[in-house]
């Protein structure tokens, strides 16, 4: 990068474009080259892809669930999701139309035809289970079901056979097995707790298929910190190039809990084969009606949400630009700290901000919060 700015800077010297006199060699290339952004959005088409509602937890009376497989990939349609995972306990959902209260072959053909929804289908991401013998994690695409262990090294146990079959996997609610759902300071004590950082940092690390973590569920009770805790595992895994994503999940156990936290999907179609691409790139965004910290202890939002519209990231400038729907702010996180508000940061305007590594946006409005996956950050 650095490299293909000096012979740039060579051509427009020599034509003239740049005055010697007014700027060194130097000078310029700390303006034009001070940070490299990726950014995991590179290469959406914002006005050419769809934009897919998705369920990713979901229960049903399978395992501990109120409602019925019908019920709930019935209410899931009637609340316009395009993509489903039913993850009950321990379960493996092979289908929709076999097993105690499923779904008939001609319905599920109207539900993935879209009938009733001017052909926007609900689609099932094939092989879901809530693998939960030890700490909860969500595995998909995998017909895998753990069968012993108990805690952190159940989990990873669990992580590698999903990963040896070919899965991928991420991380339910850890504030229920860290400590950080207390609505106290102690909750917050748990989230900046280094050695349980650096738990789910070394985890991570070693296992590239665990593509995130939940940094919201359900009504965020369990999962108040778990910001916190994103934040402290980024600030170690991106110098490494490691991107973990954040999912928000309603975890729903009811009808009446759908619709509160749930995840979209940038995607040319929706298929479950991109649908996968997305969750491993992090072509998707976190929405949440709720979120404590954020939006206050008792905020529920009640008006549509937050939605990105367009992200462009100039290299020249360094800087990356949000638009928005439905949203009154956007504030950009380094390190868990708010360093500017606005649709655009440019980050030569924050070099005593941002140390190196990621940043990323919480988008605010009065239906709730989206949340950026981060983007990479390097200064040359």
């Amino acid at each position: 990068m650095r490299k293909f700015f000096g012979v740039l800077l060579t051509a427009l010297l020599a034509f003239g474009f740049i005055s010697c006199e007014s700027k060194n060699e130097s000078e310029i290339l700390d303006i034009v080259s001070q940070f490299t952004i990726v950014s995991p959005y590179d290469g959406i088409e914002w006005y050419n892809f769809g934009q897919y509602k998705a369920a990713l937890h979901t229960h049903t009376t399978r395992s501990d669930g109120r409602n019925t497989l019908t019920e709930m990939i019935e209410e899931h349609y009637r609340q316009g999701f395009d993509i489903l995972a039913i993850t009950d306990h321990n379960e493996i959902n092979r289908d929709w139309t076999s097993g105690a209260n499923a779904l008939t072959a001609d319905r599920y053909a109207e539900i993935t035809a879209g009938v009733g929804r001017d052909g926007r289908e609900l689609i099932r991401i094939p092989l879901t289970n809530e693998q939960s013998m030890s700490e909860h994690m969500n595995s998909f695409f995998t017909d895998f079901n753990n069968v012993s262990g108990s805690g952190f090294s159940g989990l990873v146990n669990t992580i590698k056979m999903i990963e040896q079959l070919g899965g991928i996997s991420h991380i339910n609610h850890p504030g229920r097995y860290t400590g950080g759902m207390r609505p106290d300071l102690l909750g917050y004590a748990a989230s900046n707790n280094q050695e349980i950082v650096q738990r789910y940092v070394d985890l991570f690390m070693e296992f590239p298929f665990v593509v995130g973590m939940e940094i919201i569920n359900k009504t965020d009770v369990e999962s108040r910190t778990d910001r916190i805790l994103w934040d402290n595992i980024l600030r170690q895994t991106m110098p490494h190039n490691r991107f973990v994503w954040g999912f928000s999940n309603d975890d729903s156990h009811s009808t009446e809990a759908i619709g509160l936290s749930y995840n979209v999907f940038v995607m040319p179609e929706n298929t479950a084969e991109n649908v996968r691409y997305a969750m491993e790139n992090g072509r998707f965004y976190a929405v949440a009606r709720v979120a404590k910290a954020e939006l206050g202890e008792t905020f529920i939002g009640n008006e549509p949400t937050p939605i990105i519209r367009n992200i462009v990231v100039n290299d020249v400038e360094a800087s990356i630009t949000i638009s928005t729907e439905h949203a009154d702010r956007i504030d950009w996180i380094y390190d868990g700290n708010v360093i500017t508000q606005g649709n655009t940061i440019k980050l030569e305007n924050h070099v005593h901000d941002i140390g190196s590594y990621y940043i990323r946006a919480n988008i605010i409005g009065p239906g709730g919060i989206s949340f950026t996956q981060p983007f990479s950050i390097t200064r040359n």
